[in-house]
């Protein structure tokens, strides 16, 4: 075995837990809503607006972010994305003000398009080993370490965070520094960056290409939106009766039972994909219009273990989704993009999705002021039943390939 050879399968053994534990800012993640409401004391409305104005800046600096890419190479791009996402869980655990919680969340924001590089990197390694049917199993990998790294959180962070309310994001700081260590061990072969630096031609979107990237936009985007406030929604119902402390605790439980639903939905994803294959992203529609619509008849009954119980299926069933719509969108991406364009490609995936979140995040914030939360999560429910004529698209579209025109 040469030095490359060995070179590229560390990076390929190290990626799953690379990948799975800077996938977000683990502890932040799954308490933000009581962090930025009970701890920054900001309203409904200002955490929305927050989403949307980080994830402005972000869209705006595609085209900057895009050329450092290109410079640096998609190594370092991880790297400068770690980076980022460690100093912006420093920001957050000290930041005070909006203005400096925003400098942090549009921080966290950016890190993610440098490294949604590190999915590139892994399918040219692949391609270099002859290896590429693995992409999808190592990166069902990633998902379920993350999944599983969010359970055991999810289970502890409320009894953490009322021990101290800064010790959760303190946490997650140390784990992202570690992850910045971890990345000396990725790896990609000169090879391929010779291979993209003799490409002069311009990128064509197809249709395949562009619909894959709007579609994960709007179901990933929506997706985001649904659980951030479907677990404000939760909070909000279980402070109705229940004390702070008493709410910390419950929803930590509910996230927990959620982040198992991750967890086995990763397990049985790979199984369930080999067998129908694309017809799982319709499946995968299906399931979130009857979560998001549990989130509602939840709220509405007059029983409150009942109602809560039914909400916290509702956003168990979200987070059933969110790996399998990831790994699904991103696997056929990379499968119908050539080599040279998959910098750009991924950058647009990525972006998409931020995109729709900004857009989503406005809405709310705006409406918040006017109505009550139930009437949000009733829009993104219509939101996802108007999805599921892209969904048909996409699907036709996959099993038809040889039709495909350019867009």
């Amino acid at each position: 075995m040469d030095d490359v050879t060995q070179k590229i399968k560390l990076s390929n053994k190290i990626y799953p837990y690379l990948s799975g534990l800077s996938s977000d800012l683990l502890f932040f993640s799954a308490i933000n809503t009581m962090i930025l409401t009970t701890v920054k004391l900001f309203s409904a409305s200002q955490v929305s607006l927050l989403s949307a104005l980080s994830i402005l800046v972000v869209i705006l600096s595609q085209n900057i972010v895009l050329k450092i890419i290109k410079k640096i190479g998609n190594v370092k791009s991880v790297r400068l994305g770690l980076i980022m996402l460690f100093l912006s869980a420093i920001i957050i655990t000290f930041g005070t003000s909006f203005i400096t919680i925003a400098i942090g969340e549009i921080l966290y924001n950016m890190s993610f398009l440098f490294k949604g590089m590190d999915s590139v990197i892994l399918k040219r390694n692949l391609k270099y080993l002859n290896e590429e049917d693995s992409f999808i199993e190592i990166q069902s990998k990633s998902s379920m370490i993350y999944a599983i790294a969010t359970m055991i959180i999810s289970l502890i962070v409320g009894f953490i965070f009322n021990i101290n309310n800064s010790l959760p994001m303190i946490i997650c700081s140390i784990i992202c520094f570690i992850n910045i260590i971890l990345s000396s061990c990725l790896y990609e072969t000169e090879i391929q960056e010779e291979i993209i630096s003799k490409n002069t031609g311009k990128f064509k979107w197809t249709k395949i290409l562009f619909l894959i990237v709007v579609l994960y936009g709007l179901l990933y985007g929506t997706l985001e939106t649904a659980q951030e406030n479907g677990k404000l929604f939760i909070q909000y119902t279980l402070q109705d009766f229940l004390s702070m402390n008493k709410t910390a605790i419950y929803l930590s439980i509910i996230i927990a039972l959620s982040r198992i639903s991750r967890v086995l939905s990763n397990i049985f994803f790979s199984r369930i994909y080999r067998k129908i294959k694309n017809k799982f992203i319709i499946i995968l529609n299906i399931n979130l219009i009857i979560a998001i619509f549990l989130l509602i008849v939840g709220n509405l009954i007059s029983l409150e273990i009942v109602g809560i119980l039914i909400m916290g299926l509702g956003f168990c069933m979200i987070l059933w989704s969110r790996d399998p719509i990831m790994n699904v969108l991103k696997n056929e991406l990379l499968n119908n993009c050539c080599i040279e364009n998959q910098q750009i490609v991924m950058l647009k995936f990525n972006l998409s999705r931020k995109i729709v979140r900004c857009i989503l995040a406005t809405l709310v914030s705006f409406i918040l002021l006017k109505v009550e939360m139930i009437y949000i999560i009733v829009i993104l429910l219509i939101f996802y039943i108007v999805y599921i004529i892209f969904v048909i698209k996409l699907y036709t579209l996959l099993n038809n390939k040889d039709n495909v025109l350019n867009y």
